[in-house]
């Protein structure tokens, strides 16, 4: 189902991309108390310490020296890259690892599942086996039972956010408070 020949990654984040919580499977053997399933929140991560940090990093972005009209046109891809280092840095903070502030290695690997399109169809048993398969050696049952229980609930939460969206989206397109236009149908490129 997944291709497991790779290395698991240390630390597995499952992010729900309509919902302020997500999933970090912490898999490392050297963490206190072993490895586990946590549930956090998107609000712990983007407070002000980490808002004050990307304006501090575009900040310098922008204001270098040797800034020419190549370098600026390039400026969206260096703000996805602050902006993706410093929530990752954020999100090993709040798992209790420390990482020095002049480096973005949080000391292991971290591995992302998008849970959007295809996995949001998977069936209970079909996400159990997916779990196993990449998770089953580095968590034990209960902890493999626990996160699959998480995961359900938020794959549900998550369902239920894109019917609201879309709900939403046809409201305002009939009362023409939409805009221009919205999306009615998407493919998910399967």
């Amino acid at each position: 189902m997944f291709d497991t020949g790779r290395d698991n990654a240390d630390i597995t984040l499952c992010i729900f991309p309509h919902l302020r919580e997500f999933i970090a499977i912490d898999a490392r053997e050297d963490r206190p108390g072993g490895p586990a399933v946590l549930s956090l929140s998107i609000s712990n991560i983007l407070g002000e310490e980490f808002f004050s940090k990307i304006e501090d990093d575009f900040s310098k972005l922008i204001r270098r020296q040797d800034v020419g009209f190549m370098e600026l046109m390039s400026i969206p891809q260096q703000v996805e890259a602050v902006v993706r280092a410093n929530s990752l840095k954020r999100i090993i903070a709040e798992l209790g690892i420390n990482v020095p502030d002049d480096t973005n290695d949080p000391g292991g690997t971290v591995g992302v599942l998008f849970f959007a399109g295809s996995l949001l169809s998977f069936e209970e048993d079909q996400l159990r086996e997916a779990t196993t398969e990449l998770f089953g050696r580095g968590l034990s049952t209960s902890t493999l039972n626990e996160l699959n229980d998480q995961l359900l609930k938020l794959i549900k939460q998550e369902r239920e956010s894109i019917s609201e969206s879309t709900k939403q989206d046809l409201a305002g397109l009939i009362t023409g408070k939409s805009g221009f236009y919205v999306t009615l149908w998407e493919s998910s490129g399967n």
